[in-house]
């Protein structure tokens, strides 16, 4: 027999999530829902671009595990070994297959990326109060322990797998909420406002260099969450707003909602395997085409230009499918803030070589040391901007970054963000420009 699972979008039931006895996914929406999107209320828009609403009901029809399998499985994390350790934790007293999605969804699926909940059929969404929120404060002590041990225990899943929640994304990192100057940890339904990212394994400051890189962005004016270095105890980590909630007040009392969200992989239908081009993933052709559902295309295609300038410039060649994302508000869509940005030169002494490709081709070139104005002049073509635009926002950035990163380098100087390692990015800044 199917296992089911109630799908909530904004807090309203939108669906059904099952699970065949081979463990293949399927979904369908339901009929109040499909109603309510018809008659154009608020926020009852599709669960993904590649998920489109029915305009009728049929309680026969699901979306097979080819279609709906990209979407959920890009909530969940991509690293196998993260899966296996909470596998090892939620499963309890009866194991948790590593492979078996549906069951890792349900245990993390209270709060998870976006604005979608997963929860038991015969469970009442109206039981959350976003007045109430619930969490527990982490002393300095707790929270730095945590950091310690979120190798072994990821996304700050106790032993009784009581912090439900599921971050997509490779290294470890947890989702927490700030309540003032303390950090919190949420509990059932209630949303989280931020993520806590503590360094990549092998790659010490690596947080740090990101921060740098998220500055620099956001002073040239390309739209990025708000990130900060912090401590606890001898933990360093980067605490990053989600731009996936928002932050409302009414008669007195602030609470947060969730914004619905998803990345390119889920919004044209890959698996999160296949977010790499050169893995058979999306490349910047998808991404601008993808566009065409943007409620502003012109201003969204004109800072996803700048935003593929500025992983060039700014050296990092990881901006795959899976690190840009689109927002849904009001029934509409947009691009997502910019994120996951780092340089890869920084980091060159923590490897025996270095062989730098881009995670997505400019004009047919993937190496960024080889790329010429005619790779960029076919980045145009290719994306249906033109070649004079394209050169023109080119010139324009690498003027500007110069100037800007030398700044920002010299704001964080001597500051908790500091270390040795901005320099090289600096260095490797400047080089590109």
């Amino acid at each position: 027999m199917a296992r089911v699972a109630t799908v909530l979008l904004h807090d309203a039931i939108i669906g059904d999530l099952a699970a065949e006895t081979d463990g293949r996914l399927k979904f369908r929406y339901c009929a109040d829902f499909i109603a309510r999107h018809q008659a154009a209320v608020p926020n009852c828009h599709s669960l993904s671009l590649s998920l489109p609403i029915p305009a009728t009901y049929d309680e026969k029809f699901w979306f097979n595990d080819s279609q709906c399998g990209p979407f959920f499985a890009g909530l969940l994390p991509d690293n196998k070994q993260t899966r296996r350790r909470l596998a090892q934790i939620i499963g309890n007293d009866t194991p948790l297959d590593v492979n078996d999605e549906f069951g890792m969804l349900f245990a993390l699926g209270r709060d998870c990326p976006g604005a979608i909940s997963l929860v038991a059929p015969d469970n009442n969404p109206d039981d959350y109060d976003p007045f109430h929120p619930q969490y527990r404060i982490l002393s300095e002590a707790e929270l730095a322990q945590h950091i310690r041990e979120l190798p072994i225990r990821p996304l700050f899943v106790d032993d009784d797998g009581e912090v439900r929640i599921s971050l997509a994304g490779v290294h470890d990192k947890a989702v927490v909420i700030r309540v003032g100057n303390d950090i919190a940890l949420p509990h059932g339904r209630t949303p989280s406002s931020h993520i806590l990212k503590p360094d990549i394994r092998g790659l010490p400051d690596s947080i740090r260099v990101e921060h740098f890189c998220l500055e620099v962005a956001r002073s040239i004016g390309l739209v990025t969450p708000r990130s900060r270095i912090l401590q606890a105890e001898d933990q360093t980590f980067m605490l990053l707003a989600r731009y996936d909630r928002a932050l409302h007040e009414k008669s007195g009392n602030r609470y947060l909602t969730r914004i619905h969200q998803e990345d390119f992989c889920q919004a044209t239908g890959h698996f999160p395997d296949q977010k790499y081009e050169r893995d058979g993933g999306p490349g910047w052709q998808t991404l601008f085409s993808t566009l065409r559902y943007s409620s502003n295309p012109a201003n969204d295609r004109l800072e996803l230009l700048r935003r593929a300038i500025f992983q060039y410039l700014v050296g990092n060649p990881d901006a795959h499918a899976k690190n840009y994302s689109l927002l849904w508000q009001d029934n509409a869509v947009r691009l997502a803030p910019l994120y996951d940005v780092n340089n890869a030169k920084a980091f060159s002494a923590f490897y025996k070589e270095q062989r730098i490709k881009l995670a997505m081709a400019i004009g047919g070139e993937r190496n960024p040391e080889q790329l010429t104005e005619k790779h960029w002049v076919q980045f145009g073509k290719d994306v249906a901007v033109s070649p004079e635009l394209v050169l023109g926002e080119l010139h324009t950035m690498r003027a500007k970054m110069r100037n800007t990163a030398q700044a920002v380098r010299n704001q964080l100087a001597h500051s908790l963000a500091d270390t040795p390692l901005l320099d090289l990015a600096l260095q490797d800044i400047h080089s590109r420009c």
